[in-house]
């Protein structure tokens, strides 16, 4: 890690472009960031005659007159100068509004933004003002990869199809000389005191989408590609010149690679393309484009090219790239520094190279907070922390897993509905939940279609998106069935921060989950224990099951841990809970009959601290647990704690505080802790905690 840069952290520079406002121009406004907290400016305006463009002839003068124009307003240059002075070192951010009125800003040349200096001081290639593009889209801020998931895992293709020059006129690759740079690289900048360790591996020819999604099933963290591509202003569509099987030319849309990388579940956190135009935005549409489109899917960081540049320009800026990051894990302050080494050699296109960047403090791999979630609740994170911990060491901890735990294999319940509401075709306007769209398909084809068709579908799904070296042949009647078959180390292996295996380290007596599959029931097998899976007894159809209660003096332990299906299991169709209406029965049910529940269950759930995964908060079945069944208990300890990690896909941090309040009243006197973050954050966190508390 660079010392300098810990020493004196970046303060946070956020200029916002907003869309043309007759007769005043574009609304700016500065946000500067720093330890002692967030300042706003004054906000001007960006001259409406900065567009057209006309580019000149020497692109240091081009960047001293884009900033001269960005500080034409007399308020925006005294904020500039005011910046400059309370926050020599500052992480530069611009965010242009992706509205149609202001896309076509994106194609100026911001990377050029030069300030009067020894020569020009452009920005993008000073140390001390690390330079990035930001993209408004309604995900969460990307996560640095964590310590557990390293080795620094690179994934690099070089595609060099055998008819490029031929077809297209374009010049092959020197696969030896790039492939040896990329290794250089790697080499000369690895393997110092503290270092991270990296891995690198090449896709062997032909470089296909096909093989590309199949290698990146194995886990990568980093998407190197080198070669050709194109952008098409009139359609507004990139393409990367990659390859057939047989080692023609196959053009690969930007829309087939954002929708290969979505499937995935578990994305690069970087994607650099060493490929022409690769950055380009189409003027009427700021997420037209090869680099924007990946973004629109969750990769936090891509480094791409916006216009042509040479081979030994994208040969020298990648070798100093990789060099530079793997001194100190920023990526932003990389593209910096590697960029100051094509000034330096005075190449012309060193404004070519453009970082789109949604991580937070631009580290890569980092142990600090943009890794992480918010937690709401104790003023001090490591108190929620050190209680959780310590209730979990004690088996006073109860995880209650909810659907979006399941992996990048299943779908979310969001993508159930849409799917329903499209095949079933659902005549009502507007979103619709699952439960809603199944609630509709039991009143129109009866009351089990819905409970069949959601494990059908299910299996299906997961069927579909298995890599085909896993893909069964015949058919499942159920989600466990399809588990067992393809191996639950197989499905888990998929998913770096698999929920189910985290929680099977941690020796618990009883797991609560609402998701018929078999996945909890599996890794705890995989651990060596033997599970006892149970499913809720709540409507008069169950009455004759056996149980494992039926035994009075049975008691859950750690090595003969109890899986209880509290909305049912794909095994017993009756005992599913699926539609509005099966929601509410099971809540009456329940309350008029507690019985219906075992009573060391009903203890448990009264007096451990609960643990809350993979729910959102306005989750039917989240809902109809916290108010039925937990908060209309009594306590009989006082136990400090529930711990409800909620996505906050969506929802602004104001959201989530009324969430804790909402729930602080369902449990009234009870601290309710909510954890503001994706699952991945939180059992990222959760894994480290939890090795740090084991001595492991």
């Amino acid at each position: 890690m660079d010392n300098r840069t810990s020493e004196h952290p970046f303060a946070d520079l956020e200029i916002r472009i907003f869309p043309c406002e007759e007769g005043r121009g574009y609304p700016v406004e500065f946000t500067l960031a720093t330890p002692d907290g967030q300042q706003e400016f004054p906000p001007g305006h960006l001259p409406a005659d900065i567009l057209p463009w006309v580019a000149g002839s020497d692109p240091l003068a081009d960047g001293r007159r884009l900033l001269e124009a960005l500080l034409s307003d007399e308020k925006l240059r005294t904020a500039w100068g005011e910046i400059r002075g309370q926050a020599p070192r500052r992480r530069i951010r611009l965010r242009i509004s992706p509205s149609s009125q202001a896309a076509a800003l994106h194609t100026l040349p911001w990377e050029w933004l030069s300030e009067e200096g020894d020569g020009g001081r452009v920005i993008s290639a000073q140390d001390d003002t690390p330079f990035s593009r930001y993209l408004p889209i309604a995900l969460p801020w990307g996560a640095p990869i964590e310590a557990q998931e390293r080795p620094i895992r690179i994934l690099a293709l070089i595609s060099n199809p055998t008819d490029i020059a031929e077809k297209y006129d374009l010049p092959p690759a020197d696969v030896a000389q790039e492939r040896a740079s990329l290794e250089n690289a790697l080499a000369e900048a690895s393997g110092g005191p503290g270092s991270v360790q990296f891995h690198l591996d090449f896709l062997e020819p032909p470089v296909t989408l096909t093989r590309l999604e199949e290698k990146l099933r194995q886990g990568y963290h980093i998407l190197h590609y080198l070669g050709h591509g194109a952008f098409s202003p009139r359609r507004g569509q990139a393409v990367l010149y990659m390859q057939t099987e047989t080692g023609e030319t196959a053009l690969v849309h930007d829309d087939q690679l954002a929708a290969m990388l979505a499937r995935q579940g578990v994305r690069p956190r970087l994607v650099f393309l060493a490929a022409c135009q690769s950055a380009t935005q189409s003027t009427y549409d700021a997420f037209l484009g090869m680099a924007p489109r990946l973004i629109t899917v969750g990769v936090p960081a891509v480094v791409a090219m916006r216009d042509l540049i040479s081979v030994e320009s994208a040969l020298t800026f990648g070798a100093q790239f990789y060099r530079r990051l793997i001194e100190h894990g920023q990526v932003d302050l990389a593209v910096n520094q590697a960029r100051s080494a094509l000034l330096t050699a005075g190449r012309p296109d060193a404004g070519v190279p453009v970082l789109f960047m949604r991580l937070r403090s631009g580290q890569l791999w980092s142990a600090e907070a943009d890794a992480r979630g918010t937690v709401l609740g104790p003023p001090n994170p490591r108190v929620f922390w050190n209680g959780l911990v310590t209730h979990i060491k004690r088996g006073r901890s109860t995880p209650i897993i909810g659907p979006r735990a399941r992996g990048p294999l299943f779908p979310t319940p969001e993508e159930l509905a849409r799917a329903w509401k499209s095949e079933h075709q659902y005549p009502f306007l507007g979103f619709a939940t699952a439960a809603q769209i199944a609630q509709y398909l039991a009143s129109s084809q009866g009351e089990e279609f819905p409970c069949y068709e959601i494990i059908s579908d299910l299996t299906q799904t997961v069927i579909e998106r298995l890599p085909p070296h896993l893909r069964p042949d015949g058919d499942f009647e159920t989600i466990s069935a399809l588990v067992t078959h393809v191996g639950w180390e197989h499905i888990s292996a998929l998913n770096p921060y698999d929920v189910h295996r985290t929680l099977a380290e941690l020796d618990l007596p009883l797991y609560v989950t609402t998701n018929f599959d078999n996945l909890m029931v599996e890794a705890l097998r995989a651990q060596g224990k033997q599970p006892i899976r149970e499913v809720c007894r709540w409507n008069d159809a169950l009455d004759g099951l056996p149980s494992a209660f039926d035994d009075p003096s049975y008691r859950p332990t750690p090595e003969t841990p109890l899986v209880y299906h509290l909305f049912g299991s794909d095994e017993e169709p009756d005992s599913l809970v699926v539609t509005e209406d099966q929601h509410l029965d099971f809540l009456v049910r329940i309350s008029a009959e507690p019985e219906r529940i075992p009573a060391p269950i009903w203890a448990t759930l009264s007096n451990t601290s609960l643990m809350f995964l993979g729910f959102r908060q306005n989750d039917l079945g989240f809902r109809v647990i916290t108010r039925g069944l937990v908060a209309t208990r009594p306590r009989r300890q006082r136990i400090k704690h529930i711990g409800v990690q909620i996505d906050p896909v969506g929802v602004t941090i104001a959201d989530l505080a009324a969430a804790q309040y909402f729930l602080q009243q369902y449990f009234q006197d009870i601290e309710v802790n909510v954890y503001a973050g994706t699952l991945d954050q939180f059992i990222a966190e959760l894994r480290e905690k939890w090795e740090e508390a084991s001595g492991r």
